[in-house]
């Protein structure tokens, strides 16, 4: 099972290119907070939003 975690500790939550990029909308972007994780079942383990991810910080494991 595949287990995507965000370090909002590094996630300034401005850019928000894992919502953008993300071919299967794992993550949601609320309005003015920082992108969550909410299809985690659905990902296909590409990984482009850990590996374009600006802050680096995406984490993604199986």
């Amino acid at each position: 099972m595949v287990k995507i975690r965000i370090d909002y500790a590094k996630c300034d939550g401005t850019d928000k290119l894992c919502v953008e990029i993300c071919p299967f909308s794992i993550f949601r972007d609320k309005k003015s907070a920082k992108p969550t994780v909410v299809n985690e079942k659905d990902c296909i383990l590409c990984r482009t939003c850990q590996v374009n991810c600006p802050a680096q910080a995406i984490e993604i494991s199986v």
